[in-house]
């Protein structure tokens, strides 16, 4: 089983990349602008507690300076009581802001994920072709919640630290420049020191959740194809590729949390040392009395020094975290930015359509390949006719079908519906009077009910039932305990191949669509299921224009025109006794996939098998043909 390359290059920082990096952190912190509001309430509530946060040591120096030498015992209750006060009002301001600073960061993330799952919804099928399943969720859950963490935690705790740093700072500067400049000397290589973390711990971070989509990819890759695994006796092997990418994700783990380590540390007895040199300067100065400095300004120069330290420590936390929020807001925006290829003309017009196809001189290629799919596409489908389509495999049978609700869009020519470019039809509304059954018919984890009435929510239960019936799944589902409140399972799996496709034939009949489009939907079951199937088919096909990817002869037999593909081009075309007359590829696949199905269902037919109602054998001169050839070639043997 594929998975995405273990091996993620560590590339080099550039100023280019610094440059980008703050591009995409401007564009991270422009979500907020919609909660100006919230954004205006949470910097009230840092302002504030900032304010009486500086304010605390300034009062300590009177109380130094006049309550105890002194000894004003009527001082020191004062400024207790004041410092209690101001306690409390610090208190209701960093609730507030860290209440508001909380919710901006859930927004932000509910405003990311949606944005996020719409442009995936609106993505047309060659991104999905290409796209990893894993990658889209590890984008969307874990990186969306790095910068959830970063809005909550390193936006608004480094607002905090910046705020205090400056109010700290200038206080400091104000009161004594002396002092100030003395404890400001450990700053400069703590600032230094900063620098080069954020360059080593960037690149690394990215590193690490890169390797994490790795691993999701093959954690989903595993669980959708544990079938296969288990055939070919390959767990053990799948379990050692497992490990051998999560050790891998350990390793580049423990090199990152190295990197912050020696961060801690470090800056820890930088801060240290600014407390020291205060001390040790101050009370020289003091003992000298020289530069004006008091015992009681050592006291709160002291108290400011501590006042940053756990800041100045928080730094290298709010540099992580913003590494972090721009290597995942990075990841986000390749989601975000991919261009959309098929998209609404802003004149797209609502168009109901009667169910007339032309295809003139249509060729595609997917996106970023010079090959093209198909080629020089040009056949004509009338209202209520059935074409079928059949070819080797890869010969572009799917793409044909994909073109007319505009799962991917031609490169050249035009697909037209009843005269109109599919192009300039709206996209919700074409899509709408389109109905598919495919060959792997997708089932959601819902009930019976939910799944048929999925593209008609609005449907009434006697809507859905009589859809029910006309795909002859009605018998089944009664003779389930829930019947229609029958919860499926992932994907359907608590359904067979059969029942599941008949379940898709409903569900698409209850939208009553003018065009259908059967992507081979009687291939994987048995004879009698595949009976079953068709006559539900037959009932869905009826007045609507068809195009069928055929496999099975009892689809190709009804068809008006067959169109025989090789290589993405058109090189027959006509019913099925011409083409057979004709020889050529359509006879090749007739000999080899198909006379064999008509032999077996024939057989069938006259052993009581499959039973088919009178007046539909009457009807049917082909029925007719069919039996009198068996005939014939049973008295001949």
């Amino acid at each position: 089983m594929a998975t995405a390359s273990s091996e993620i290059p560590l590339k080099s920082k550039d100023k280019s990349k610094d440059i980008g990096a703050l591009s995409k952190w401007v564009r991270l912190i422009g979500y907020l602008k919609k909660y100006r509001l919230w954004v205006l309430t949470a910097l009230i509530g840092i302002i504030g507690s900032n304010l009486l946060a500086v304010a605390v040591p300034y009062i300590l120096r009177d109380v130094v300076d006049i309550g105890i030498e002194k000894q004003d015992s009527n001082f020191m209750l004062n400024a207790g009581l004041l410092v209690a006060g101001l306690g409390v009002l610090r208190g209701l301001s960093a609730f507030f802001g860290r209440f508001f600073g909380e919710r901006l960061s859930h927004y932000v993330a509910y405003d990311i994920r949606n944005q996020i799952y719409d442009k995936v919804q609106r993505q047309s099928f060659t991104y999905h072709d290409s796209a990893q399943v894993g990658t889209i969720i590890t984008r969307a859950i874990s990186d969306v919640n790095e910068i959830q963490r970063y809005f909550n935690f390193g936006l608004m705790d480094g607002l905090n630290v910046l705020l205090l740093l400056v109010g700290v700072v200038s206080i400091m500067l104000a009161t004594s420049p002396a002092l100030a400049a003395i404890s400001f000397i450990p700053l400069v290589p703590l600032a230094l020191f900063s620098n080069r973390f954020v360059m080593r711990v960037h690149p690394r971070w990215k590193l690490v959740m890169d390797r994490m989509q790795v691993l999701s990819n093959h954690i989903q890759e595993n669980a959708l194809g544990a079938e296969v695994v288990r055939v070919f006796a390959r767990e053990s092997h799948e379990i050692e590729r497992f490990h051998t990418e999560n050790k891998r994700l350990y390793d580049e783990q423990l090199d990152f949390i190295r990197q912050w380590i020696t961060f801690l540390p470090a800056s820890a007895f930088l801060a240290a040392m600014s407390t020291a040199l205060v001390l040790l300067f101050g009370g020289y100065l003091e003992a000298r009395g020289m530069a004006n400095i008091t015992v009681g300004l050592v006291v709160t120069f002291n108290a400011y020094v501590l006042l940053l330290a756990q800041p100045l420590r928080f730094v290298g936390f709010i540099i992580l975290l913003t590494t972090q929020a721009v290597a995942s807001g990075e990841r986000v925006f390749q989601i975000l930015d991919h261009d959309e290829l098929v998209v609404n003309k802003p004149d797209a017009a609502r168009v109901n359509i009667k169910g007339h196809v032309r295809f003139d001189n249509v060729s595609t290629q997917y996106f970023g390949s010079n090959h093209a799919i198909v080629k020089d596409i040009n056949l004509e489908a009338h209202p209520g006719e059935i074409v079928a389509i059949i070819g080797l495999t890869g010969a572009g049978k799917t793409t044909i079908a994909n073109l007319i609700p505009r799962f991917y869009d031609v490169t050249d020519g035009r697909v037209l519906l009843d005269g109109i470019d599919v192009r300039d039809i709206d996209l919700d509304h074409l899509r709408s009077q389109i109905g598919i059954v495919m060959q792997q018919s997708l089932l959601f984890s819902a009930t019976i009910e939910e799944n048929i009435a999925y593209g008609n929510p609005s449907a009434s239960q006697d809507q859905i039932e009589a859809a029910a019936i006309a795909a002859n799944a009605h018998d089944f589902i009664m003779d389930f305990p829930d019947r229609y409140q029958t919860a499926v399972g992932e994907r359907g799996v608590t359904l067979s191949g059969g029942q599941k496709q008949r379940i898709a034939i409903a569900r698409a009949l209850l939208i009553d669509p003018c065009i259908l489009i059967l992507d081979d939907a009687t291939s994987s079951v048995d004879t009698q299921t595949e009976h079953l199937i068709q006559q539900a088919l037959d009932r869905v096909m009826e007045g609507r224009t068809t195009f069928v990817i055929a496999q099975r002869m009892s689809t190709i037999l009804k068809a008006d025109q067959i169109i025989v593909l090789r290589d993405g081009e058109i090189i027959q075309q006509g019913t099925h006794e011409t083409l057979l007359a004709d020889g050529g590829l359509y006879e090749e696949i007739y000999r080899l996939q198909l006379e064999e199905q008509e032999r077996v269902r024939r057989e069938a037919i006259i052993a009581g098998i499959i039973k088919i109602p009178l007046e539909e054998r009457r009807s049917t001169q082909q029925f007719r043909n069919l039996i009198d050839r068996l005939a014939g070639r049973i008295t001949k043997n």
